[in-house]
């Protein structure tokens, strides 16, 4: 998923606490590293971590 790279942070800091990488300006994070049953957890953290960069 690639996400703006301002959203690392938030990320990061976030419950559940998410680790991206940032490569070339941008906020990477790696799904095969995330069991498919967090795949709700995960939506739900980078929702939170883009809506706060508005």
């Amino acid at each position: 998923v690639r996400l703006p790279e301002a959203a690392a942070a938030p990320l990061r800091l976030g419950t559940p606490a998410v680790l991206p990488r940032v490569h070339d300006g941008a906020c990477l994070v790696d799904l095969r590293c995330v069991p498919e049953a967090d795949d709700a957890a995960l939506t739900d953290a980078a929702r939170a971590a883009l809506e706060g960069l508005r």
